[in-house]
């Protein structure tokens, strides 16, 4: 989080003006990321089995994708975006889904191994 801050008061890569939509890609791959691992200390935490994809982490991720965004308003060489916002929620969500996708297959593979 503190990484996503620390480049939010940083004018834009050029790199992410090169192609139409590259910023949002951008997004949506930092939000995966975050959701990932917010998703790997809520399994952590928790004895259950899946998160259900509006969760807490789905809820940790959204605030911080409205306070990055609500950031970048203050930072001259910035603008903030719905469509941002949008590409943060969208990747955490995949991430949520991921993070399903994983701990089933790593439950499948321990039963496996206990039979």
């Amino acid at each position: 989080m503190t990484a996503m801050i620390v480049e939010s008061s940083q004018p834009p890569l050029p790199l992410l003006s090169l192609m139409d939509g590259f910023d949002k890609i951008a997004h949506f791959s930092a939000f995966s990321c975050l959701g990932l691992l917010i998703c790997a200390l809520s399994f952590k935490l928790s004895s259950k089995e899946k998160i259900g994809l509006f969760s807490m982490p789905l809820l940790i991720s959204t605030a911080f994708g409205v306070i990055e965004e609500s950031y970048q308003t203050l930072i001259p060489t910035r603008t903030s975006s719905i469509y941002d916002l949008i590409a943060d929620i969208l990747g955490a969500m995949f991430a949520i889904i991921i993070s399903n996708q994983i701990a089933r297959l790593i439950r499948k593979r321990s039963n496996i191994n206990t039979e």
